[in-house]
């Protein structure tokens, strides 16, 4: 009987532990989010076709970055993988990732996108993470002021 009771409670431990453990939003079955018709991965082809021409363009430390300012978007490629490897909305027009935009409070990011799996920057830094893609907010005075989707190496 001693040993039933002491099984009887190590299960509603668990039970506790497992019931008490906030339920993290993951996007790991998911593929990786886009905006503004761009996603990871894409083309330098496919993303002028979509948002034409960068206003700018730049190149350093083995990466390209195509600046739309006028949108919000920045759009970045490393040299030694295809396809697109960042995008950083920076502009509340830019639009939103996964119902989420650059202005929105932390606690509409915590509602679209669960809590975040890595907090930086003594909560400077929110970051969510999918199978292969990281999304990143950056926070100043409890808003979105920099949202950031980085592929994964």
């Amino acid at each position: 009987m001693k040993d039933f009771c002491l099984w009887v409670l190590k299960a509603a431990v668990i039970i506790a532990a497992v019931l008490a453990i906030p339920i993290v939003r993951t996007y790991s079955q998911s593929g990786s989010p886009g905006v503004a018709g761009v996603s990871l991965e894409m083309s330098p082809q496919s993303v002028s076709a979509v948002l034409g021409a960068p206003e700018v363009e730049e190149a350093s430390l083995g990466m390209r970055f195509w600046e739309y300012r006028t949108r919000g978007i920045t759009v970045i490629w490393r040299d030694d993988a295809p396809g697109v490897r960042a995008i950083v909305l920076s502009k509340r027009t830019a639009g939103d990732i996964r119902g989420v935009r650059v202005g929105d409070t932390k606690s509409a990011i915590s509602t679209n996108w669960g809590l975040p799996v890595r907090v930086r920057g003594a909560g400077r830094f929110l970051d969510f993470a999918g199978r292969q893609w990281t999304l990143s907010a950056e926070i100043a005075k409890g808003k979105a002021v920099e949202i950031t989707l980085l592929a994964a190496r």
